[in-house]
């Protein structure tokens, strides 16, 4: 399928927001947006927000970049696809675009940050990126775990809701503060508490929390040397196959600065 590149426009920002939250939904860390984001974005001066159109015109895609004329670099900030469409064949022509705009500017170099991506990886490789190291330092606290709980909350559903288990109570605890997710016929349904006795619980400090949702840490191996403590009725196989649906190690985090 061929898709259309244009320039965002203000008229776009309703589709570009909806666009954002059906893609982070199944991601940890999508930062909180709305209109008046999208507006200040499209107003800020040698910034670069294209969009990709499918044949009803409606937007599937979108990359947003920026000159840095401090150190005459182009970067790449975010690129978005809506999750029904295969991620590189929509983004990859917005990326070649925008690359293109770069040269023409004459930058120095051209950075795209990977965030854990691996369909970024294979954009850019192809593209003749190379992978280099960073020496910034990035330090994460969890100060309140029951606020970090809810956050990742609507993540974590989205994750739960591939497995398609029926009436399945999962709680996931952090030093004394809880989720609770009860997945139904109907979906996945977030509880504040309840009586049921819950067939899967996952217990573990903010430390391994953070580890987990990071992907520095499999959670299969925090699990056997008692790094982290499930409870469950269920056998082992589906238990480990419940954990590892919720924290998957290859899973990646979006981060922005907006």
């Amino acid at each position: 399928m061929q898709f259309k590149l244009r320039e965002a426009k203000r008229e776009d920002i309703s589709q570009l927001l909806n666009l954002y939250n059906d893609f982070t939904r199944a991601f940890v860390g999508a930062a909180r947006r709305n209109p008046q984001d999208f507006r200040r974005e499209l107003r800020k001066k040698d910034h670069m927000n294209l969009v990709a159109l499918d044949e009803q015109n409606n937007i599937v895609g979108y990359v947003r970049a920026r000159l840095d004329k401090r150190f005459n670099r182009g970067e790449f900030e975010e690129i978005i696809v809506f999750p029904k469409y295969d991620f590189e064949q929509v983004a990859k022509p917005m990326v070649e675009k925008v690359q293109n705009i770069f040269v023409k500017k004459k930058v120095i170099s051209i950075v795209a940050g990977s965030m854990r991506n691996p369909s970024y990886e294979r954009i850019f490789s192809k593209l003749g990126f190379f992978e280099c190291e960073s020496n910034s330092v990035f330090m994460y606290a969890i100060l309140d775990a029951q606020k970090f709980l809810n956050e990742l909350q609507p993540a974590l559903a989205a994750r739960l809701s591939g497995l398609k288990e029926k009436n399945l109570l999962v709680q996931i605890e952090c030093e004394g503060s809880s989720i609770f997710l009860l997945e139904t016929s109907e979906g996945i349904q977030p509880l504040v508490f309840t009586n049921q006795p819950v067939d899967f619980k996952v217990i573990l400090s903010r430390e391994i929390l953070t580890k987990l949702v990071f992907g520095i840490a499999d959670a299969l191996e925090l699990a056997e040397t008692g790094q982290l403590k499930i409870e469950s009725n269920l056998s082992e196989q589906k238990a480990n196959r419940i954990l590892k649906t919720i924290f998957p190690k290859s899973q990646f985090l979006i981060m922005d600065f907006w």
